[in-house]
């Protein structure tokens, strides 16, 4: 549609042009130079929109540093005799989860899949070993080791969405590092079912388990989450308030504004760091001290 577009709007410019510059006097180049520019205004008001669309996707500045580590990660793992492939398609989705068109991400996550499949079992095969391993990684949940939990854990991130549930379940374990690895597992695995679990994680006894499920909320971070990060601005904790304040940057929404000017006033530099960054992800440009706010 915009290709045809546009061989139209070429048409029309040279038709009227060339009607002005042999036959300026002829009854149909009004009407041609008319119909020319009502065609040029539209294309300008469609580029304008298309490059609306493509600022509102771009990333905060400050998660493109994660996208550039996921990726090279991914990169280096493709490379190894043995690669790790569902670490690396895991990488590869979540950075095109965030920018979909971030360098070559899906010429490798194409490539990957390949590797995948070239592993000599049928999709049908490989799913149904997929799902039989999953049912023992579950058995292995009530193991009375916590150890053997932690390991399972770690497993389960290869699984994606069908591991959220039994990595909501551990948030509720026990011990507060099997804790601490499902909330690190849900934020890798994402989705919009990983959020509210973690939301109730930000209010975990366990500072290490808030630390963590704050630091996880980055990466799946919505509109849902937002007052349960807000609440996470006061806690105790440096960091939980420090990975708090940048998942509300991340968030997009503009009810983080407040209480993270608030934050630019916390006693510690590092929180006041990451609140200044936060906000700079939503457009906040009137810093107190900065040199855009002067």
């Amino acid at each position: 549609m915009r290709r045809a577009f546009i061989v139209l709007l070429v048409l029309a410019l040279m038709g009227a042009l060339a009607l002005t510059l042999l036959y300026p006097g002829h009854s149909i180049t009004p009407v041609v130079q008319v119909v020319a520019i009502g065609l040029l205004l539209i294309g300008v008001v469609m580029w304008r929109v298309s490059a609306m669309r493509i600022s509102r996707r771009r990333p905060p500045p400050s998660q493109v540093a994660e996208m550039e580590r996921l990726y090279f990660r991914a990169m280096r793992e493709m490379l190894n005799d043995e690669p790790n492939i569902p670490q690396a398609i895991n990488d590869l989705q979540r950075i095109m989860s965030i920018d979909p068109y971030y360098k070559n991400a899906r010429h490798y996550m194409h490539r990957a899949l390949i590797l995948r499949d070239q592993s000599g079992e049928s999709a049908e095969e490989q799913q149904v070993k997929s799902r039989a391993e999953f049912r023992r990684l579950q058995e292995r949940l009530i193991d009375l080791d916590p150890g053997v939990r932690k390991a399972v854990v770690m497993e389960l991130i290869n699984y994606g969405d069908m591991a959220v549930d039994p990595l909501t379940a551990l948030l509720m374990d026990e011990d507060a590092d099997v804790r601490v690895h499902a909330a690190t597992a849900l934020g890798w695995v994402g989705g919009r079912d990983a959020v509210q679990p973690l939301v109730v994680a930000l209010q975990d006894k366990d500072s290490l388990v808030r630390r963590y499920a704050a630091r996880a909320m980055c990466w799946v971070v919505d509109s849902t989450a937002v007052p349960g990060l807000v609440r996470a601005l006061r806690d105790e904790d440096n960091y939980v308030r420090s990975y708090a304040a940048r998942a509300l940057g991340w968030s997009q929404d503009d009810r983080a504004v407040p209480p993270l000017l608030e934050l630019l006033e916390d006693e510690s530099s590092d929180v006041r760091s990451y609140a200044k960054t936060a906000l700079e992800d939503l457009g906040y440009k009137h810093l107190p001290g900065s040199a855009n706010g002067n």
